[in-house]
């Protein structure tokens, strides 16, 4: 919970996490310490995942971590047939942008909340990304 509190303004409490634990929720340690995490919601129905979640600390930013938490994720996502993915990003987390759409993600709405809403007025990209059937997997694309 300390990398949620580090990378976002508004950290989730426990009981999020703990309900998050019923879909996909990936962790990568390096030496025996946690350094990030993917939580996704997978809606089978719909054949669509949503990322809902997704930190790396801040000490281990710039070293590829989040791709491999993404791509493992988007793995286990081709592999559980869904056939689309999305994740909001604040509009102004350039860097996520840039790294979701290396990934493929493409931009399919723009969200924004008036300050009456949140503290101070947020936009959000809706970024959406269309999986390949099981037979590929991410990783072996990029």
């Amino acid at each position: 919970m300390e990398i949620d509190r580090l990378s976002f303004s508004a950290p989730w409490i426990e009981n999020f996490f703990k309900s998050a634990l019923k879909d996909i929720f990936l962790v990568l340690e390096k030496e025996g310490e946690i350094v990030g995490y993917v939580i996704t919601c997978v809606c089978h129905d719909l054949e669509k995942a949503v990322i809902l979640r997704i930190a790396v600390h801040p000490d281990h930013r710039g070293q590829g971590d989040a791709v491999v938490l993404i791509r493992k994720c988007l793995d286990m996502l081709v592999q559980r047939d869904i056939g689309m993915v999305e994740l909001d990003v604040e509009l102004i987390s350039r860097g996520a942008i840039k790294l979701y759409e290396k990934l493929g993600f493409k931009i399919a709405n723009i969200i924004v909340f008036p300050s009456d809403f949140t503290s101070n007025g947020e936009t959000f990209y809706i970024m959406r990304l269309v999986l390949p059937k099981s037979e590929e997997t991410v990783s072996s694309k990029q």
